[in-house]
């Protein structure tokens, strides 16, 4: 999958200096252009083995990759650390880190951006991988299957640049977990008109994952000229399980649920052309992601003092195929032999433009007109017995 997404940041300003976020939109200054954060193609792998045990039995192995991300942020903008020039917004007068308006130096806050090999971009790595065995009872054309599915997760984030004010610095790298959920469906089939319909669902898979974070202004950053941030941090929370530099824990994460609906239909018997239909349903507003060191932090934000910040979360669940994007695409079969097919296919995408925002709500840019291509390679075998 190749994609184009580019925007533009936000140059709000406090007190003349370039800060990389607004509260809202109301306050948003569009900025400089943001190039492509989607550089290098995310690419991903599908296969899949099934065999009828016999008239009505089957039995299948499939693996995928279902949800993955591979994000990076280059040139000069507000979500790339640059020691010379850029200012953090460590506290705004609204608030609860003491009643001003309080900016600081990038090196100040985050000293590691003075290292020689230091990355100094926002990048995001995720990706999963799921093992699916499925049992299939057909008669008559139609079809129910199910069975477990094994899911392996992990991934890395880096925040980098103003856009986060003090979180600027942060890492988080979470370890390989592995969990378990399921899948079930039903199908309907008529080899004559070349119709194949299905509705596939499969469970949200709940994983503890071990996580590394780090938190550079801990223990780094005087505010108030004379208060350790890290001081002032803990005092503030008053929780027993205070915030340091470096910590090692556990991040629940729940992948979510989805139903799949697929419709294949003959057009035309003569020159087999195929009629297709697919819909996707998830629920991303039950998905979050929250580290549990910058959940800490983050409830020094007023307002979520009680439950803190994600690092991530969506507000609206995804219904079909036009929620978010516009696809268009097309594809070949080609039967090689009676057994072996070899199929191509691509689909353009065109995105619908978004704001990016914080966990707190700050804007921080824009992305409009982004579009993606999406294309693949199937090789397929099925036995003439």
């Amino acid at each position: 999958m190749k994609t184009d997404l580019t925007g533009y940041q936000n140059n709000a300003e406090i007190n003349g200096d370039k800060v990389g976020a607004s509260k809202d939109e109301a306050g948003y200054v569009k900025g400089d252009k943001i190039e492509n954060i989607t550089e290098d193609p995310y690419t991903f792998m599908r296969y899949g083995i099934k065999t009828d045990i016999n008239d009505n039995i089957s039995v299948g192995v499939l693996y995928d990759e279902p949800w993955g991300a591979n994000v990076s942020y280059q040139g000069k903008n507000n979500f790339v650390s640059d020691r010379d020039n850029q200012k953090v917004l460590i506290s705004d007068k609204d608030s609860n880190i003491l009643k001003q308006d309080i900016v600081a130096d990038m090196d100040k806050v985050n000293p590691q951006v003075n290292d020689d090999d230091y990355i100094a971009n926002t990048n995001v790595g995720l990706h999963t991988q799921t093992w699916t065995g499925l049992v299939g009872y057909k008669k008559n054309g139609l079809q129910v299957f199910g069975g477990p599915v094994l899911q392996k997760a992990k991934a890395e984030l880096h925040l980098r640049g103003n856009a986060y004010g003090p979180l600027t610095g942060y890492d988080a790298v979470a370890a390989s977990d592995t969990a378990m959920g399921w899948a079930a469906g039903v199908a309907y089939s008529k080899p004559e008109i070349k119709l194949n319909a299905a509705v596939t669902y499969h469970s949200s898979i709940e994983h503890e994952i071990p996580i590394a974070e780090t938190i550079p202004i801990l223990d780094k950053y005087e505010i108030g000229g004379s208060i350790p941030f890290d001081v002032y941090a803990k005092g503030k929370l008053n929780l027993k399980d205070a915030p340091s530099e470096h910590t090692l824990k556990e991040m629940k994460v729940k992948t979510p649920e989805s139903i799949n609906i697929n419709l294949q239909s003959g057009l035309s018997q003569k020159h087999q052309l195929l009629g297709m239909l697919d819909v996707r349903w998830v629920p991303w507003s039950k998905m979050d992601l929250t580290p549990p060191s910058y959940n800490t932090i983050s409830k020094l934000n007023p307002g979520n003092e009680k439950n803190g910040l994600p690092i991530l979360s969506y507000e609206k669940d995804q219904y079909g195929p036009v929620n978010g994007y516009y696809s268009v695409g097309g594809g070949v079969k080609y039967n090689v032999t009676p057994e072996w097919a070899l199929s191509a296919g691509a689909k353009y995408l065109m995105f619908g433009d978004a704001t990016a925002n914080l966990p707190t709500g700050a804007v921080v840019g824009k992305f409009e007109d982004n579009d993606g291509v999406v294309a693949g390679v199937k090789v397929s075998y099925q036995s003439q017995d």
